[in-house]
């Protein structure tokens, strides 16, 4: 290779390694998407609200104001995201990847993790973000120089392989805790009575056992364990309200929600006994706000 074409190639791979650490440095900065226009063909407005409502508004509702308590608010927040440097790569690498860790959203916390949707494709991955800023009044909280999220930006993120706590970490490089987020949030002692959950567990053979099984581990219908390693992985760092805001809005798959408040809370509390939480001399309380403050770490 003759020096010249040589120094050439040398000065390119450079300038490609400085940009890839500019962006994942300490302050990202904002780039925008990998090109101005959509795509022809790319019909986001329809294809993003199917995906939405497929895939995302069990948890964070129709509305967008998500379940207090367990599942954060995307009606204003998301757009509060984007407009942070860096934003919109970030928001495509949680959909793509998913998340774990509290976060704080409107001045609450949230410990449920997100899944990751890797089987989605490009496309209805940027619609349905497309979807989300321009819903619930967001639109009117964007930067006066937005661009649609392209199936390119996803498509160029695809393969970075990220993980969702990799994904919660670069979430806390552009996002600070403000005061009343998740820092100055005080704890309260966990507490349920054995007798709660007694009432829980004869909720649960009636609504969760074909499902979930006799040991909440051996479902004839593919529920997820309830109990265990599986338990711990998605709960144990978390709050009670997590696990009760999850439980009510998914449960049971033919009718969340349409049990009483206080069979979902029964059916919480016998979760907790069954995972090596000791009951005590109080029962566990309907108040999202308390739950949210109980912790399940041990």
């Amino acid at each position: 290779m003759a020096p010249r074409q040589f120094a050439r190639r040398l000065a390119a791979s450079v300038a490609f390694a400085l940009a890839a650490i500019a962006f994942f440095s300490a302050a990202p900065s904002q780039r925008a998407g990998s090109q101005t226009t959509p795509p022809a063909g790319f019909q986001w407005q329809e294809l993003g609200a199917r995906v939405f409502g497929a895939n995302c508004s069990v948890c964070h509702q129709e509305n967008g104001q998500g379940i207090a308590g367990a599942f954060p608010p995307l009606a204003g927040h998301v757009a509060e995201l984007f407009a942070q440097q860096s934003g919109r790569d970030y928001l495509v690498r949680l959909v793509l990847f998913g998340l774990e860790g509290t976060i704080s959203a409107k001045g609450s916390s949230y410990s449920s993790a997100m899944p990751p949707w890797p089987q989605l494709t490009d496309s209805e991955i940027a619609a349905a973000l497309d979807y989300v800023l321009s819903a619930w009044g967001n639109d009117k909280l964007l930067p006066r120089d937005f661009t649609l999220i392209l199936p390119s930006d996803v498509a160029a993120a695809r393969g970075q392989q990220m993980s969702a706590v990799d994904v919660h970490a670069l979430r806390g490089r552009i996002v600070t805790t403000t005061p009343g987020g998740v820092a100055d949030q005080a704890t309260t002692a966990l507490t349920f009575t054995a007798e709660q959950a007694e009432r829980g567990q004869a909720i649960y053979e009636r609504n969760c056992q074909d499902c979930h099984g006799t040991t909440l581990d051996n479902g004839e219908f593919g529920g997820a364990p309830l109990k265990g390693s599986y338990f711990r992985q998605r709960w144990a760092s978390g709050s009670v309200g997590a696990l009760y805001g999850k439980t009510k809005s998914t449960m049971p798959p033919d009718r969340p929600g349409q049990l009483s408040e206080q069979s979902y809370v029964d059916l919480t509390a016998f979760l907790l006994s069954q995972n090596g939480y000791a009951p005590g001399a109080g029962e566990l309380p309907s108040d999202l706000d308390i739950q949210q403050k109980m912790s399940l770490k041990k």
